[in-house]
């Protein structure tokens, strides 16, 4: 009975439009604490692990959306990842391989962009769902305790916070997929210029292997969808200061 009461509550909270009227105050505290999970390394070896499973979840969906059938999902605890995959033809190689260092820039957008809109409670229940989910494709220990975390906290703040809650977490995630999302790109770049030993990490170089082409062009086409997220989450940015 209890449940049932907490889920219709929830259920209520997460229609409920959140209009966002932080102090600046607030927002200082919400960057700063953005800022410390992203920056400082030590903290980054356990947050950054976060973003390399959105990374991943990227190639998933997208995989998923050209008809590949998808096999498995692993994490490192260095922060490598692996989607596998099966599926015939280029197209769905080029795609699903794309949407990997953008999704967390583009999931930060559609968050940012949400919150910002009134919808912090929705977002988040969509959140939710979609880590609850993507359990179904993890195959190892890493990925299957950072995409329950994951679930968990955001099943925790949609049963039992109180709904001006969600603005909170949705501002924190938002803002540190965010950074996290440019951070990875700067790696992108890095591996593509001045440490091409480890070109091998690369979503282009991996793709350009795999249809026979040329992985600077697939390097342009992720840098196009990364600004894509960029603009649309500054945008949203600005819309709630």
């Amino acid at each position: 009975m209890d449940m049932t009461v907490n889920f219709n509550d929830a259920w209520d909270r997460l229609w409920q439009l959140q209009v966002v009227d932080l102090a600046t105050g607030e927002l200082v505290v919400l960057l700063i604490l953005v800022l410390g999970l992203v920056l400082p390394r030590p903290i980054w070896r356990i947050t950054g692990m976060y973003s390399t499973l959105v990374h991943e979840l990227g190639h998933v969906i997208s995989a998923l959306f050209t008809g590949r059938f998808v096999t498995g999902l692993r994490l490192g605890w260095d922060h490598s990842g692996e989607v596998v995959s099966r599926g015939r033809g280029k197209a769905s190689i080029i795609i699903s391989g794309i949407f990997g260092y953008p999704a967390p820039l583009l999931i930060s957008a559609a968050l940012l962009w949400a919150t910002a809109a009134g919808y912090a409670g929705r977002a988040l229940g969509i959140y939710a769902l979609f880590f609850v989910l993507a359990l179904v494709f993890v195959r190892n220990w890493p990925a299957f305790v950072v995409c329950s975390a994951s679930a968990a906290i955001a099943l925790g703040v949609v049963f039992f916070a109180p709904s001006s809650a969600y603005i909170y977490l949705a501002l924190l995630l938002g803002g540190f997929l965010f950074c996290s999302g440019l951070r990875d790109f700067i790696k992108l770049l890095s591996v593509h210029t001045w440490r091409r030993q480890d070109i091998e990490q690369s979503d282009a170089y991996l793709i350009a292997r795999s249809t026979g082409t040329f992985a600077t062009l697939w390097l342009l086409v992720i840098m196009l969808f990364g600004a894509i997220g960029i603009f649309l989450g500054f945008q949203s940015i600005v819309r709630l200061l």
